[in-house]
């Protein structure tokens, strides 16, 4: 089967949404409080737009915007999906989540509230990846596999030499929620490794990493559907 090496994502909201967590991860590793602010508010704008651009995909919609309730609310009724009751649940939050993007883009705001813990970013965060997949599940779509994502290794100090490369197979994609997808786990962060086709023989894909892995990885996983199927501890010293 032919591989292909994928060096980057075309989509923008995979460049965007890992960008927030870059953001998130490095608010965790900042040094001081204007730094930190910084990367929460960072995570807090660009995870907005993550989310309203994920909203104009899936309902196929590019007015969605300014009015983002209505505008939604009219969207869904116009498809004839369920009306969403903004008042409850993963609804309730997303308002939410805008109106705090709107507070730091729109609103002159007290000394106190520029600075922020990263504790908040998390939240943040979550609240996005909520929503996007809230949104999937409502017009009876899969969420892509890069959504269930939440790693990141933050701020890159140049002594790593190696890179981790991600392998897709012919016939799968990381925006496909029926691909399978082989990570590992390296110093505590989680890389995919390959991307492959639905019907995959995945343990032949595994032994094939045992191989050739080069590095002290710990833990093997394998996902579909946003789900673990596959999960296995390892002691590799790498060759």
């Amino acid at each position: 089967m032919k591989k292909e090496l994928i060096h980057n994502i075309t989509t923008t909201e995979y460049h965007l949404w890992t960008d927030v967590l870059h953001a998130r991860k490095l608010s965790h590793q900042a040094r001081n409080e204007w730094d930190r602010s910084s990367y929460v508010r960072w995570c807090i704008i660009t995870g907005w737009t993550v989310l309203e651009l994920v909203f104009r995909k899936v309902l196929n919609d590019d007015s969605i915007g300014h009015r983002f309730k209505q505008d939604v609310s009219k969207v869904i009724e116009k498809l004839g999906l369920p009306k969403i009751n903004w008042g409850e649940g993963s609804w309730q939050k997303i308002i939410s989540l805008r109106d705090i993007r709107n507070k730091y883009i729109h609103t002159k705001l007290e000394r106190g509230s520029l600075f922020l813990e990263s504790a908040f970013a998390d939240k943040y965060v979550s609240g996005v990846q909520e929503g996007i997949i809230s949104i999937y599940n409502h017009s009876k779509k899969s969420a892509p596999n890069c959504v269930y994502y939440m790693d990141d290794r933050g701020w890159d100090d140049g002594n790593q030499s190696m890179e981790h490369a991600t392998v897709i197979r012919k016939g799968a994609s990381i925006q496909n929620s029926e691909s399978i997808i082989v990570s590992y786990i390296y110093e505590g962060r989680e890389h995919v490794s390959e991307i492959l086709p639905f019907d995959s023989d995945y343990m032949e894909v595994i032994q094939e990493l045992i191989d050739r892995i080069k590095i002290p990885i710990t833990l093997i996983k394998v996902y579909h559907n946003g789900r673990v199927i596959f999960e296995e501890q390892v002691i590799i010293r790498g060759t």
